[in-house]
């Protein structure tokens, strides 16, 4: 079976954090009465940031599930012809 390296735990982590710091964050300055020029950058830097970052998300668990099940693929094909 193949083993979820410290590296890719270390990224995944950090790109979770920084989308729902990012997604937290535009949902704080939404909720305000009046935004200024500089909350509104803020706001749309954060809301680009939680989009890319959910991306970012789901492209690393599909890249991994990829790896895993051609990895499992390979085993069983491994385990058949030494059968």
């Amino acid at each position: 079976m193949t083993k979820i390296t410290s590296t890719f735990k270390l990224v995944f982590g950090t790109v979770v954090g920084f989308t729902l710091v990012s997604g937290i964050t535009a949902v704080v300055i939404a909720s305000q009465p009046q935004l200024t020029p500089q909350q509104e950058r803020v706001f749309e830097t954060c809301q680009t940031t939680w989009q890319t970052g959910i991306g970012a998300v789901v492209g690393l668990m599909g890249g991994k599930a990829a790896n895993l099940l051609h990895k499992q693929e390979e085993e069983e094909k491994r385990s058949k012809s030494q059968q």
